[in-house]
C-alpha cells in the first residue's frame, strides 16, 4: 500500500522565493509520480516559461519549453515522445537523459499553467495518482498565490510612481526639496526638487555629505553637519535656515529641515532632510527692515516745523522747529485748532484747505502771508488715518529773493551767454530754478514755465556727469565758485556741450542763498578734441585702444582689483607668420587681415573685456573682474583664451583668398596687490613667446620661474660678454686612455671662473651663450686655446703624440666661416691637423645634410679628426652615419652608467660598439667610473675609455703633473 504523499506547506510567494517552492512542488511529482523529471510551467506571452522543475537540466529544460509549444489546452498521456511526428525536429536524448514519456496536466483554476511529467523510458500503461490531483491543486495555489503578488507588486509601483510624481509636483510648486543620507555607508539620495533648488542637472547631484555641505555657505556648513551627525547619533530633530551657494548666482536663503528614519528596533538607518526655498520671504523681510530704517532716518532728519492735526484740524503734536515758528509752546496749542490765533482771512484760507484735504484725502499747499508772525509761510499738509501731517517752511526771504531776481531778470535776458538762477533756502530738499534768460530758452528749447521752480538736475543725465556735479558741489563749499564742463540735456533729449561757471551767492555768512549759473555752448570744441582724443587714444587701422589707452585702463583696472579684490587677466595676443602673409600678398592684405582680427576679437569677449593692439601683428585682450579666486580666474581665462583660439582659427577671406591664421597667446593674471601695468605687459608677452616656442597656435600662462630663468639668462648673458672681455674662462682637460691604460689624448671642456659666482660648469651658461649667439666667440676661443696647448705639447717629446677633443656646437659648426676659422687656427698654431678632434654632436644631422657632410669633408681633408659625440641620443640613422667621414664615435655616459645593471643599456652599448667597427671607427666611452665597467667595455671591443676612473677634468697644471707623473695603471708614450 503506497503511503500518503507529503505535500509542501502554501507559502506566500512574497516570503519565499517562488521559484524554490515550484522547484519542491516538482520534487514531490517526480516522488508520487515514479517519474525521472517533473516541471511546472506558465504561458508568458507567446511562449511557456519554467517556473519550477526537477530532474533536467539547463538542457532539457529549454527542449522541454520547446515540447510544451505543441501540447493543447486539455491533459495529455503521451507513451512515446519519440515516435510524435511533432517533435522530430527536438533532440529528445537517449537513456537515462531521454525525454520519453509525457503527461501533460494543465492547471483548470490557473489558466494557462501546466505540469509536465516526464520519464526516461517510453510508458503505454496509464497509472491513477490519487496524490497527483493533490499536488497539482498545491501547484496551482502557488501560482494564484505568485500571480496576485505580481498583480500587487505592480500596483505597488504604479503607486510608488503616483506617488512620486505627486511628490515631484508638490516640490516644484512649492520650491521644495528632499535628500537622505544613510548612517551606514554615507549613502546620499536626491529628490528631483532639490535638484532644481541648487540649480544642478541629474548627472551632478552630491554622491556624499561633504559634497552636500560643499553647496551650502562655508559658515553654514560646520553647523549643519553637527545636527545632522546628532540625529544621525541620538534622533534629534532639527530646523536651521541657511544659505546655500548657486554657480554664477550666489547664495540663497533655504530652511533645512531634517529628522531620523528608525528600523523596527529603533536604530536610526537614515537622516531625512526637507529643504524650502524662503529666499523671497528673507528678501521681504530685509525690504520691510530697509522700509522700517528708511523710515526712522527721515523721521529723524525732519528740519523744518513739523505738527499733527487730528480730523478736527487740532494740535496733537508740534516738534521745537514748529514752537519756534509759531512763537508758542506746545502746552499752549495742543487740543486748539490750527488757525485759531490768525487773522480772519488766513484761518479762513486755511480751514478751507484743510478741509478739503481731509475729505478728498489729497494733498494741499498753501503760501500766504501771517501777519501775526510777521513772515511769508508754506503750508503743506498730508492727509493720514487718524488726520493731518503739516509742515511749515518759512519762505519769507525767498519772496524777497524773488523780487530781487525780477529786479535781475530785465539785466540779463538779452545776453548771448546761457544764465541761470537757482535759490537754495534754509530746509529746501533741491535748489530750484528762478530765473533764466532768452539764450537758455534758445539753447535748451525750454521755455521758462517748464522749469521755474524745478531742480536744476532736469538738465542733467545724472549718471553720466554725477562725478563733474560732485566736483562742482566741492569747488563751490571750498571757494564759493566752481567752473567746470558738462553736457546740457535739451527738451528734445539731445545733448550739448556747456563750459559753466557757477558762483554762490550768500544772504548772510554763512548761508547760500542762490548759485548764478552763466554757460556758453562748446559743443564745437568738444568734438574737435573729441576727434584729436581718439586719434590719440585709438588704433587708426583697426579703431581698437592703443597701447595709450590700454596702460591708462590697465592703470584703472588694477587699482579697483586693489580696491574689491577681484582678479583679472591680460592676453597677449601675436599672429603666427603673419610677416609671410605681408611679403606674399602685399601690406594692403595684411591690413585686410589685422581689421578682421580686430573685429573677431571683439565679437569674442564680453562687453566689460578691452581689446587694443599694440602695433603690427600684436593685440592685447584685458579682462577684469574675473573672481575673487584665482584658480577660478585662471580658469575663466583659459577659456576666454581657448574662445579666442578657436575663433582666430577660423578661416579669413581676404579679397577672394582663404587664408589661415593661428595666434600664440601669453597670460598673465593680475590683482591690485601686486600689479604693475609695465611688468604686466613684460609677463604676458614672455608668456605669448612662451606660447611660441611651443610649437605655436596654442595659449600659455605666464609662470614666475619663467621670468626668473629669463631675469638670469639675461643677466647671465651680459656676465658672459664680461667675462670674454676679460678672458675669465678656462679650459680643463680629462684624459682618455686605451685598453692599456695609455694616455692617447684630452678633452678640452670648457669652465667660467665667474669673479662672484665661482667657477662655473659649462651646463649653466652653454645654453644662454647658444640663445645670445655668443657661443660662436666663446667656441673660436676654446679653438685657439686648445691649439695653443697642443703646440705647446708638440715642443716637448712625452706629450708630442697627444691629441686634444675640442666640442663644437651646432651654431658654431654651421657659420659660413667654421672651416676657414679652423683652418687659420692651425696654420697659426702650426700644429699637426691630425692632433686636433672635433666632436660634433648628433644634432647637427637633423637637417641640412648636404652642408653637414660637405663641411666634414673639407675638415676630414686638412687632416682634422671627427667624432660624434653622444652617440646613440639623437638624430643619427644608418643610411646617414654611412655618409659621414667619422673617425670615431664616442657612447654617451647614459649607457655607460647602467651597463652592468640594466640590460637594455648593455645591449645598446654593444651594438653602437659593433656598429662602429662595422664602418672601421674607434669608440670612446665617456663616463667610465668603475674598473668593472671598463673590463666590460673592454671585452665588447671598446678602444679608448674616459671618466673618474682615470681622471676628472683638470687645468692644464695639474695635467701636466699627471702626465708627467701618471697613477698606476697609467702610461703616457
Amino acid at each position: 500500500m503506497r503511503r500518503s504523499p507529503t505535500l509542501p506547506t502554501p507559502i506566500p510567494p512574497h516570503n519565499v522565493d517562488a521559484r524554490e517552492a515550484f522547484d519542491r512542488v516538482s520534487h514531490h511529482l517526480v516522488r508520487e509520480a515514479d517519474v525521472s523529471a517533473a516541471a511546472c510551467l506558465e504561458r508568458q506571452g507567446a511562449q511557456w516559461a519554467l517556473l519550477g522543475s526537477a530532474g533536467l537540466d539547463e538542457g532539457q529544460a529549454e527542449v522541454v519549453v520547446q515540447l510544451c509549444a505543441d501540447l493543447g489546452a486539455g491533459e495529455e498521456w503521451i507513451g512515446d515522445a519519440g515516435r510524435e511526428a511533432r517533435w522530430s525536429a527536438l533532440d529528445l536524448g537517449r537513456g537515462r537523459r531521454g525525454l520519453r514519456h509525457l503527461h501533460w496536466l494543465p492547471m483548470s483554476r490557473a489558466p494557462g499553467a501546466a505540469i509536465l511529467l516526464i520519464d526516461a523510458q517510453p510508458r503505454e500503461e496509464r497509472r491513477e495518482l490519487p496524490a497527483l490531483a493533490l499536488i497539482a491543486e498545491q501547484a496551482c495555489d502557488l501560482l494564484l498565490a505568485l500571480r496576485e503578488a505580481r498583480a500587487l507588486r505592480a500596483q505597488q509601483q504604479v503607486q510608488q510612481r503616483n506617488h512620486q510624481s505627486q511628490i515631484a509636483l508638490i516640490e516644484r510648486t512649492a520650491s521644495l526639496g528632499s535628500w537622505s543620507i544613510e548612517t551606514e555607508g554615507q549613502h546620499l539620495e536626491c529628490s528631483p526638487g532639490l535638484l532644481a533648488l541648487f540649480d544642478l542637472p541629474p548627472d551632478a547631484h552630491p554622491r556624499t555629505l561633504e559634497e552636500m555641505l560643499e553647496r551650502h555657505a562655508p559658515e553654514w556648513r560646520n553647523g549643519l553637519k553637527q545636527r545632522i551627525e546628532r540625529c544621525a547619533l541620538r534622533g534629534e530633530p532639527f530646523d536651521e535656515e541657511v544659505q546655500i551657494l548657486l554657480e554664477g548666482v550666489g547664495p540663497k536663503w533655504v530652511r533645512t529641515v531634517g529628522d531620523a528614519v528608525e528600523d523596527l528596533h529603533g536604530n536610526v538607518v537614515r537622516v531625512q532632510i526637507a529643504v524650502h526655498d524662503i529666499s523671497a520671504t528673507k528678501q521681504a523681510q530685509q525690504e520691510t527692515l530697509r522700509l522700517a530704517m528708511r523710515l526712522t532716518t527721515t523721521l529723524a532728519s525732519i528740519t523744518e516745523a513739523f505738527v499733527t492735526l487730528d480730523r478736527q484740524c487740532c494740535f496733537t503734536y508740534l516738534n521745537q522747529e514748529s514752537e519756534r515758528l509759531l512763537q508758542k509752546t506746545t502746552a499752549d496749542l495742543l487740543g486748539l485748532e490750527l488757525w485759531h490765533d490768525f487773522a480772519p482771512a488766513v484761518a479762513q484760507r486755511l480751514k478751507e484747505q484743510l478741509y478739503r484735504s481731509l475729505q478728498t484725502n489729497r494733498r494741499v499747499e498753501i503760501e500766504d502771508w501771517f501777519p501775526s508772525l510777521g513772515k511769508w509761510l508754506e503750508v503743506r499738509a498730508y492727509p493720514f488715518a487718524e488726520g493731518l501731517a503739516v509742515y511749515f517752511r518759512d519762505v519769507t526771504e525767498r519772496r524777497r529773493s524773488q523780487e530781487q531776481l525780477m529786479l535781475l531778470e530785465t539785466s540779463v535776458a538779452r545776453l548771448n551767454d546761457i544764465v541761470l538762477i537757482a535759490e537754495t533756502a534754509s530746509g529746501s530738499d533741491e535748489p530750484r530754478i528762478v530765473f533764466v534768460n532768452d539764450a537758455f530758452e534758445l539753447h535748451t528749447g525750454y521755455a521758462r514755465a517748464d522749469v521755474l521752480e524745478q531742480s536744476p538736475r532736469m538738465l542733467f543725465d545724472l549718471e553720466a556727469v554725477g562725478a563733474r556735479l560732485h566736483e562742482l558741489a566741492r569747488g563751490l563749499r571750498d571757494t564759493r565758485k566752481a567752473r567746470t564742463e558738462l553736457l546740457v540735456r535739451r527738451k528734445s533729449g539731445t545733448q550739448f556741450w556747456v563750459e559753466l561757471e557757477v558762483v554762490s551767492v550768500q544772504a548772510a555768512a554763512d548761508e547760500v542763498s542762490h548759485w548764478v549759473a552763466v554757460g556758453r555752448d562748446i559743443t564745437q570744441r568738444k568734438t574737435a578734441e573729441d576727434m584729436i582724443r581718439h586719434l590719440a587714444f585709438y588704433d587708426p587701422l583697426t579703431d581698437l585702444p592703443n597701447r595709450q589707452l590700454l596702460l591708462d585702463r590697465l592703470q584703472k583696472a588694477t587699482a579697483s582689483s586693489a580696491r574689491s579684490g577681484q582678479h583679472g587677466a591680460l592676453l597677449f595676443i601675436d599672429l603666427d607668420n603673419f610677416k609671410i602673409l605681408n611679403d606674399t600678398l602685399g601690406h594692403h592684405m595684411g591690413d585686410q587681415l589685422l581689421k578682421k582680427v580686430a573685429q573677431r576679437l571683439s565679437a569674442s569677449v564680453r562687453k566689460t573685456d578691452l581689446v587694443a593692439r599694440l602695433g603690427g601683428d600684436e593685440f592685447v585682450v584685458m579682462a577684469d573682474d574675473l573672481s575673487n579666486d584665482p584658480a577660478a580666474a585662471a580658469h575663466k581665462a583659459r577659456v576666454l583664451g581657448e574662445k579666442v583660439l578657436n575663433t582666430l582659427r577660423e578661416p579669413f577671406g581676404l579679397n577672394g583668398h582663404q587664408h589661415f591664421a593661428t595666434p600664440s597667446i601669453g597670460v598673465a593674471i593680475f590683482s591690485g596687490a601686486q600689479a604693475d601695468v609695465g611688468e604686466l605687459l613684460k609677463q604676458a608677452d614672455l608668456a605669448m613667446y612662451q606660447a611660441k616656442s611651443m610649437g605655436r597656435n596654442t595659449l600659455c600662462f605666464f609662470d614666475p620661474a619663467m621670468q626668473s630663468a629669463m631675469t638670469a639668462n639675461a643677466r647671465t648673458g651680459s656676465d658672459l660678454r664680461s667675462g670674454l672681455r676679460r678672458g675669465e674662462f678656462l679650459l680643463y682637460y680629462q684624459p682618455q686612455v686605451d685598453r692599456a691604460g695609455v694616455i692617447t689624448g684630452v678633452e678640452a671642456l670648457l669652465r667660467w671662473n665667474h669673479p662672484e659666482r665661482g667657477l662655473i660648469p659649462p651646463s649653466e651658461f652653454i645654453p644662454v651663450a647658444e640663445d645670445t649667439g655668443l657661443i660662436l666667440p666663446l667656441g673660436q676661443w676654446a679653438l685657439e686655446t686648445a691649439c695653443a696647448q697642443l703646440a705647446a705639447w708638440a715642443r716637448r717629446p712625452e706629450t708630442a703624440n697627444l691629441s686634444i677633443a675640442v666640442n663644437v656646437s651646432v651654431r658654431q659648426f654651421r657659420h659660413p666661416d667654421f672651416v676657414d676659422l679652423v683652418m687659420a687656427c692651425i696654420r697659426n698654431s702650426g700644429i699637426r691637423p691630425q692632433r686636433l678632434k672635433l666632436e660634433l654632436t648628433e644634432s647637427l644631422l637633423a637637417d641640412r645634410m648636404e652642408i653637414t657632410i660637405q663641411k666634414m669633408g673639407m675638415l676630414k681633408a686638412l687632416g682634422v679628426t671627427l667624432s660624434l659625440d653622444d652617440f646613440g641620443v639623437g638624430y643619427s640613422s644608418l643610411s646617414v652615419l654611412k655618409r659621414l667621414p667619422l673617425d670615431q664615435l664616442k657612447i654617451d655616459k647614459a649607457f655607460v652608467a647602467d651597463v652592468l645593471t640594466d640590460p637594455n643599456d648593455a645591449a645598446i652599448s654593444r651594438a653602437i660598439i659593433a656598429l662602429a667597427q662595422s664602418l672601421s671607427l674607434q669608440v670612446v666611452a665617456e663616463g667610465v667610473e668603475t674598473v668593472e665597467q671598463r673590463d666590460f667595455l673592454t671585452y665588447q671591443g671598446c678602444d679608448q675609455f674616459q671618466g673618474y676612473l682615470f681622471s676628472k677634468p683638470l687645468p692644464i697644471e695639474q695635467l701636466d703633473a699627471l702626465l708627467a707623473n701618471p697613477m698606476a695603471g697609467m702610461v703616457v708614450m
